[in-house]
């Protein structure tokens, strides 16, 4: 298992994006599921999501109301069994999924920790 990104939920991407040392969008569209527009940032060996949700009925709108910023860190795992496997040893919560994740071209799902914070997994195949 290793970090295959940190996400943030962000009110204007553009304008996010120009603040970071790092600027390579690999990856960029827009999210009918979850009602965002979503990229992909390479930070060299891991990569920076940025989530802009763009109406009410969003998954992250309520967070962005709330300020925005850090929402979540994703671990690339084999597979689903990985997952679920990581999720029961730290007694994490699954919140969502797995879903369909077409940003990452693959499968995630997500979980709670007992610190509160969201966790993402994601795997290919």
């Amino acid at each position: 298992m290793k970090i295959h990104h940190i996400g943030f939920v962000v009110a204007d991407r553009a304008r996010y994006r120009a603040n970071l040392p790092v600027q390579e969008v690999v990856a960029a569209l827009y999210d009918p599921v979850q009602k965002a527009h979503l990229e992909l940032i390479d930070a060299g060996g891991a990569y920076i999501e940025l989530i802009e949700p763009v109406e009410a009925e969003s998954f992250t709108w309520n967070f962005l109301q709330k300020g925005g910023g850090y929402h979540h860190i994703c671990y690339e795992v084999d597979s689903e069994a990985a997952a679920r496997e990581a999720v029961t040893a730290a007694r994490m919560v699954v919140t969502l999924g797995p879903v369909e994740a077409p940003l990452l071209n693959g499968q995630v799902l997500f979980a709670r920790n007992r610190n509160r914070e969201m966790v993402e997994f994601v795997w290919h195949g």
